[in-house]
């Protein structure tokens, strides 16, 4: 643990609730961590935000927008729990879903079968459906953010998600700050990648 500054720093953080166990993975978004639920007894995964988050998101907005994120209520949608700030880090927690993502299962495997590629789409496509007709678009669909558990797929990440009203206007205040741009730029939209503040549904598809 003396070795990873962030382990040590979200042991900290999170003792009074979590018991921290590893690191899961990590990416431009954030950093992963298996930790144990001390109050449910559960296995949760905590997504830690890069410290310098927090200097242009600012909490009140980010616990706002997760609080949207969290009324998604789907079987293919890995449920959010909670989400705050601890020692100055931005977090928020999810189920912990057994598996691996679809990044590392094509890195590892290749192509999938058909059958599968079929499964694991509609799964994704479902759960997509679903949380554009409560007003959530994800911004960030790609591989690593899609878990493979006992053979269906997972959407989860929807902590950069942007709520929009039926005319595609932003419902209240947008996650992202002014002129940043949020997502992965291998799967990004157009009208995204330009930080087009009206982005709909369609970047997803």
């Amino acid at each position: 643990m003396s070795g990873d500054p962030l382990l040590a720093r979200a042991t900290r953080a999170f003792a009074d609730r979590y018991a921290v166990v590893r690191e899961l993975g990590a990416g431009g978004m954030g950093t992963v961590f298996l930790a144990a639920d001390r109050a449910l007894g559960r296995d949760v995964a905590i997504k830690v935000l890069p410290p310098s988050t927090r200097e242009y998101l600012g909490v009140d907005r980010f616990q706002r927008e997760l609080q949207i994120a969290a009324r998604l209520s789907h079987p293919h949608i890995v449920p959010l729990y909670e989400a705050g700030e601890a020692d100055g880090l931005l977090y928020y927690v999810m189920a912990y879903v057994p598996g691996e993502t679809l990044a590392d299962r094509v890195r590892r495997d290749g192509a999938l079968p058909l059958d599968e590629a079929l499964r694991f789409t509609t799964d994704v496509g479902d759960a997509l459906e679903y949380a554009h007709e409560q007003g959530v678009i994800h911004r960030d669909v790609k591989p690593s953010n899609i878990l493979l558990s006992r053979g269906r797929a997972f959407l989860m990440d929807f902590g950069i998600a942007k709520a929009v009203s039926g005319d595609s206007a932003p419902t209240g205040p947008a996650l992202t700050a002014t002129g940043v741009v949020v997502g992965t730029a291998e799967y990004m939209s157009p009208e995204q990648a330009a930080g087009d503040k009206r982005v709909d549904a369609r970047t997803d598809v």
